[in-house]
């Protein structure tokens, strides 16, 4: 059932709150009742059934006979290191103002609604849910002590909670790097192997983990945290990410080429 957060679903609440404080869209600050995103700013959710149905059950691109096939050509080509991958948006318009707004005004409440959004789509995004641990992408440590908390934990905290399934925060940086925004494509894939470690006392063998991401652009980051899993003896990774940019296919050559498992 869908998680209740008080910003979005208790009114009571809110009505009584708004007497004392005023009410804003957490995006665009137009004066609001009884929610925290006004309808120009909030994205539309699109229709679950006819995106997988278009999709590529591995990378989740557009596949036209994604329904007869366990993967696209391209997977075939370059097999992602994550065994399947999900995500709402293209990373474009009200969808990339809405996670933008979490990570860099920052919003606690944003990333709050943000995950309460993937809770309630989980269901038709994933057929196999039998996760033994939910688990953030980490943030890089500059962002972290400037955001003064961790965008994709936030997300995957109360997806755990609700779904029951044990929440740690299995990785952390294996280098020193600046946050992944700041950074070239190019550069993005450079150190793949070393951009992540496990986390002191975290044991993930023989474990299948959904890692949650923000944003999938490259597609260097997803791969290099599943790359450290699967090394250290997870059997499944999958990826539910709120949105994917459009140069994700452009690297998928280069970010094979930089990871394999053995």
């Amino acid at each position: 059932m869908p998680l209740n957060y008080p910003t979005l679903n208790n009114h009571k609440l809110l009505s009584w709150l708004e007497l004392i404080l005023p009410t804003q869209c957490l995006i665009c600050l137009r004066p609001l009742r009884h929610s925290r995103i006004c309808y120009r700013c909030r994205p539309a959710l699109p229709d679950l059934g006819e995106l997988i149905s278009r999709s590529c059950p591995k990378c989740f691109s557009p596949y036209a006979q994604a329904a007869h096939s366990d993967s696209c050509p391209t997977c075939k080509l370059y097999p992602p290191i994550p065994d399947t991958m999900r995500y709402l948006w293209d990373y474009e318009g009200l969808a990339r103002d809405l996670i933008r707004t979490m990570k860099y005004r920052p919003s606690l409440q944003i990333a709050g609604i943000c995950s309460s959004l993937l809770h309630d789509s989980i269901g038709e995004l994933f057929s196999d849910r039998d996760w033994d641990i939910i688990s953030p992408v980490p943030s890089s440590r500059l962002m972290l002590r400037k955001r003064l908390f961790h965008p994709c934990g936030e997300i995957a905290k109360p997806i755990a909670k609700s779904l029951r399934i044990p929440f740690s925060n299995l990785l952390k940086n294996g280098v020193q790097r600046a946050p992944q925004a700041t950074l070239s494509h190019e550069a993005r894939i450079t150190r793949l192997k070393k951009l992540f470690a496990l986390n002191d006392g975290a044991d993930v063998t023989g474990k299948r983990i959904l890692l949650i991401e923000d944003v999938i652009t490259t597609g260097a980051t997803i791969s290099a945290a599943a790359y450290t899993l699967k090394r250290a003896g997870a059997v499944r990774v999958d990826v539910l990410a709120l949105a994917r940019t459009s140069v994700w296919s452009r690297f998928r050559g280069r970010v094979a080429e930089g990871l394999s498992v053995s």
